[in-house]
């Protein structure tokens, strides 16, 4: 890449200041630590030792803990989006990210993309004399590391190399996943869903074995697996202090799953933190054991103020016995009483190294921090020429050392559609300072008082700022890759999945995860509210039928605690009610009628409240205006109306009927935790076009008029 340093040279500027910037560059790309490497043929510890002692702290790594709370604490009152909007401008990131996004034109380019590449090419993860390559993907949600990698064999590689991967994530589309502990950016999953593994229950939780087990298996399709990543992570941000502990059943699951999808003599890239508890220690020892090469690496496109390094392991062992070690640690994953391995068997040597290694990594995060703590809302000329300078230079510093160049068209791994241009929904927003956001966390606990008013605060401000998504989007859209129109059946159309029983939306691509997240604690507090006796259960049936509309009682929704239940009784309540208005009208053969009126109009039916935030009901919603009506209106904020019964209207309901009714006895003879229907359509059918957006909007605006009226009833209740 052609220098432009020298290009924008200022003379003013000291040629010792240059110099120093060079070298601060330079140390960048040099935030790494080797561990010693164990003689071959070193025995793991007896098996019977594991999880025999409890917990220990180990003073030295403690000592770092404190001194980076202590600098971390000083952020406390510092207010967050202003913060991170400064430390994006100090950070030297976006400049490399932007190159590899205008003119390298990489695939899908994320901060993730550069890490991986950073990985992969400092460490020669791949060999390149390979014909065929095999990789495994953790916890690798929205899938860069995945488009990284490719962009590194396609210039690194032989040009005919073939290369084959699977990724497992925690399912996006999985309603009772948790937001806090997943990413919801879909924008590349939702192109290469058959490379993704969700699991035996479809909540792609790594944690729950028959999930692991499923992972395994579809491992088993590779001859070989030459490279493992593990990116994962959980939401700590008003709980920094508690990351390490939080992620630590999350490193170890990804871990104790990456060394059973392994070939010998292969690598392995995992996401860590800080280091400095017996988790840590334990987990970073085994690997010592187990790999030839054991190194920390925080690459130079890592934020540089936060914790995250990258443990990159070389060359696996495979040592003897290590299939019963990994069942055990497995078993072991929720176990808080015991450390993995007694602080006696970790030698002092290695203790000292992790020492050593710990102290580097807080050094250069506190300094980091420090720097930009320094710069807040100053004005400094002199500060921001020299910033201008250090982008530039570890930008150029970044494509001369890993020689990224653009590929080829057809060799990135979605063709014809520019992924990282699609919508990415449901970004993670946050706001306040620390302190702020503790408050606001503490009001959960507070008094019922207290927490209506903080409920009023959230709805008052999700009203004022709620997204809206194409405002011309319909219901009533034609999709644009599936349905009749271009030439789909109803039998092409159904595509049923069974997975983890969903008790509660807590996610959901058809409404903002803001306005779920309100409606779950308005529910909350009014199932508090009821159990103290100060507010009576409606105990109502919360669907009512009257003629041709069917009704949901908002009061009754927090009576409701399994939705898929509450799903299967109301499609049961829209096929009964509309088989009985056919019956009614005499519709005995549909086939021989185009359109049916009944008095001043076409058949109708309308749904009152109906929040439909799954699969399930989006797809009922789906096949209802595609298959068995000619149109679906939005009559009002909360009126739903079908009409027109379509020629193959009554067979195409019937079809619906046994194939969904025979998919709910299926699940629940399904091996394993309780299972009930997740889909009944494919997700990327539900995800084409304006019909999408239209549900988005229609919603999280019902969602607000939800907690509207219950924070209504509520009020007159407790106040």
């Amino acid at each position: 890449m052609e220098s432009r340093t020298n290009q924008n040279a200022n003379p003013d500027v000291n040629v010792l200041v240059r110099e120093k910037i060079i070298h601060e560059a330079s140390v960048q790309f040099e935030k790494k630590f080797q561990f010693q490497s164990l003689p071959p043929q070193t025995p793991l510890p007896p098996l019977e030792t594991l999880y025999q002692s409890p917990p220990y702290v180990v003073d030295a790594l403690q000592d770092q803990k404190r001194h980076l709370n202590e600098v971390k604490n000083r952020l406390n009152d510092f207010e967050i989006s202003d913060w991170h909007q400064h430390t994006r401008r100090r950070s030297s990131l976006l400049p490399i990210l932007n190159e590899l996004r205008y003119r390298v034109k990489a695939e899908f380019v994320t901060q993730a993309f550069a890490k991986l590449y950073e990985c992969v090419s400092a460490y020669d993860l791949i060999n390149t004399e390979l014909r065929k390559v095999y990789s495994v993907h953790l916890c690798e949600a929205p899938g860069a590391f995945v488009t990284g990698l490719n962009h590194y064999i396609r210039l690194n590689c032989a040009p005919r190399t073939q290369w084959s991967w699977f990724a497992c994530t925690l399912n996006p589309y999985y309603e009772g996943n948790c937001p806090g502990n997943m990413i919801p950016d879909d924008r590349f999953i939702l192109h290469t869903l058959d490379s993704w593994c969700f699991g035996a229950d479809g909540t792609g939780d790594i944690m729950v074995r028959e999930n692991r087990n499923a992972i395994i298996r579809r491992r088993q399709r590779f001859p070989s697996v030459h490279l493992v990543t593990a990116d994962g992570s959980i939401d700590c941000l008003n709980v920094p202090e508690e990351q390490e502990e939080r992620v630590a059943k999350l490193h170890l699951a990804e871990t104790v799953l990456a060394l059973s999808l392994l070939s010998p003599g292969q690598h392995f890239v995992l996401k860590m933190f800080t280091l400095f508890e017996h988790s840590s220690v334990s987990l970073l020892f085994l690997l010592n054991h187990c790999f030839d090469e054991l190194h920390v690496f925080k690459p130079c496109t890592s934020k540089p103020g936060n914790s995250e390094v990258y443990i990159v392991a070389k060359y696996y062992r495979q040592p003897e016995g290590i299939e019963q070690y990994l069942e055990k640690i497995y078993s072991n994953l929720h176990n808080t009483s015991n450390a993995m391995f007694d602080q006696s068997a970790v030698s002092d040597t290695f203790l000292e190294q992790l020492r050593t290694c710990t102290a580097r990594f807080v050094q250069w995060q506190t300094d980091v921090i420090e720097s930009n703590i320094r710069f807040y809302r100053a004005n400094d000329p002199v500060e921001d020429q020299r910033l201008s300078i250090f982008k530039q230079t570890i930008m150029e510093m970044f494509f001369d050392r890993y020689h990224i160049t653009p590929i080829r068209g057809n060799e990135r791994i979605v063709h014809g559609v520019k992924v990282s241009d699609g919508p990415n929904i449901n970004q993670k927003e946050s706001r306040g300072t620390f302190n702020e956001r503790v408050q606001l966390a503490a009001a959960a606990d507070a008094n019922v008082t207290e927490r209506l008013r903080s409920l009023w605060d959230r709805l008052d401000y999700l009203t004022l700022t709620r997204q809206l998504f194409q405002h011309d989007a319909s219901l009533n859209d034609t999709p644009l890759r599936s349905g009749p129109a271009n030439g789909f059946t109803l039998h092409r159309e159904l595509a049923i999945v069974i997975g983890k029983t969903i008790e509660r939306v807590k996610s959901s691509k058809f409404a903002l995860i803001t306005c779920i997240r309100l409606l779950n604690d308005t529910v909350d507090l009014c199932r508090t509210v009821i159990n103290g006796g100060k507010m009576t259960d409606s105990g109502n049936d919360p669907i009512t039928v009257t003629g041709n509309t069917i009704s949901i009682v908002i009061h009754s929704y927090p009576s409701i605690t399994d939705i898929a239940h509450y799903e299967k009784e109301l499609f049961r309540t829209i096929v009964r009610t509309l088989f009985q208005l056919i019956q009614q009208n005499c519709i005995t053969s549909p086939l021989e009628h185009h359109s049916f009126t009944a008095g001043d109009g076409p058949l109708e039916l309308i749904i009152e409240n109906w929040l439909p935030l799954t699969q399930v009901s989006v797809g009922l919603l789906y096949l209802l205006k595609l298959y068995v009506f000619e149109e679906v209106e939005q009559l009002s904020p909360t009126r739903l109306v079908l009409r027109g019964l379509r020629k193959s209207g009554v067979t195409n309901l019937v079809v619906i009927h046994d194939a969904i009714l025979k998919a709910y006895s299926a699940a629940s003879n399904a091996p394993g935790a309780n299972k009930s229907v997740l889909a009944i359509v494919p997700i990327t059918s539900l995800l084409d076009g304006g019909f999408h957006y239209a549900m988005l909007n229609y919603n999280s605006s019902l969602c607000l008029i939800y907690c509207t009226r219950l924070l209504e009833e509520l009020k007159l209740n407790i106040v």
